[in-house]
């Protein structure tokens, strides 16, 4: 007789916090950080389209991303490689970078990409909400800028304890500085200082309530510490503001599950499996077990196989598949 899918499954594999993505094989992941700024201003690009493409730049876009109201998009998950970006949008020209690198072992990287307005254009990329810069961002000071990106050099170094000083003076010298904040956050996170950690999201959400990486990291907070209602409150917000963030949707998925709504993880589940999604193949894991609570055993298998297709070297992979082998040897 096959046996339920184990629960401690469902409370591990989806990262405690949200700078630890999932590992799509043995290799270390990489958080990439898209900083879009424009060149003829300085100002952040707010609504830029962000596409992650492995390779050169005719390859297929493999994540895209929305730019936040301080102009960045983050990528996690990815594994060792070539990567090349491409930004573009209302109101700016299209924008294409160098290949990138990112070498195994490397848990953070940053890339600053300058665009230039379309002639008559804004000058300002709005998102799919029409959001826009924030004053606060605009009126950031030199010298808080300067700390901002020493901190991020010390970030690319893995020097965390350092990078969180330059962040600490960052926000010192100009308070409102969300970027910041959420920076000091990522390192707090590396220290294991979780209370830090929190407080720097809670900050950088004081000064902006639709800091979309910052809801997501809270949430990713809220489920360790056991409160999935509350994150899924940052999480709605999150996903309301940027509807094809993947992360925030597949840390749904296992929100909805945690809190008994079934219908719910499946559903946000099939929204994650409609969008590039590599790293996060667990929401078909998560699924699976929505459908077995809901005595679903043919569509639990599909999401079964699908699991495994996307990810065959899972750690719970041969457990995967002997529930599969059983689940049919029943059926026959």
């Amino acid at each position: 007789m096959w046996r339920l899918l184990p629960a401690v499954f469902l409370l591990t594999v989806v990262p405690a916090r949200a700078q630890f993505a999932a590992n799509p094989g043995n290799h270390s992941v990489c958080t990439l950080r898209v900083d879009v700024v424009f060149a003829d201003h300085g100002g952040p690009a707010v609504g830029a389209r962000v596409q992650l493409l492995q390779g050169l730049a005719s390859a297929a876009p493999t994540e895209v991303e929305i730019t936040n109201s301080s102009g960045s998009a983050e990528f996690r998950g990815l594994p060792p490689g070539d990567y090349h970006i491409e930004v573009s949008g209302d109101g700016i020209q299209t924008t294409h970078s160098d290949l990138l690198h990112i070498e195994d072992g490397r848990v953070f990287e940053s890339q600053l990409i300058s665009v230039r307005s379309v002639e008559g254009g804004s000058g300002v990329a709005k998102g799919p909400s029409g959001s826009t810069v924030t004053v606060a961002e605009l009126n950031v000071p030199k010298e808080a800028s300067q700390e901002l990106d020493r901190g991020n050099n010390e970030m690319q170094r893995n020097k965390w304890k350092k990078a969180a000083e330059h962040f600490n003076k960052a926000v010192s010298i100009y308070p409102q500085y969300a970027s910041a904040y959420y920076n000091l956050s990522v390192a707090y996170n590396h220290l294991g200082q979780s209370n830090e950690q929190r407080e720097a999201l809670q900050n950088a959400l004081k000064i902006n309530d639709r800091f979309v990486p910052a809801l997501v990291s809270l949430a990713h907070t809220d489920v360790a510490d056991q409160n999935p209602s509350q994150a899924e409150a940052l999480l709605d917000k999150a996903v309301a503001a940027e509807p094809t963030n993947v992360e925030a949707l597949a840390l749904r998925v296992r929100v909805d599950f945690m809190q008994g709504q079934d219908q719910q993880a499946i559903a946000d589940a099939q929204r994650v499996h409609g969008m590039p999604h590599q790293g996060y193949a667990t929401v078909h894991y998560t699924a699976a077990a929505a459908y077995q609570r809901l005595n679903r055993i043919p569509e639990m298998l599909v999401e079964l196989k699908t699991f495994l297709q996307e990810d065959p070297s899972n750690p719970r992979a041969d457990y995967v598949r002997q529930t599969i082998a059983e689940l049919q040897r029943e059926r026959h």
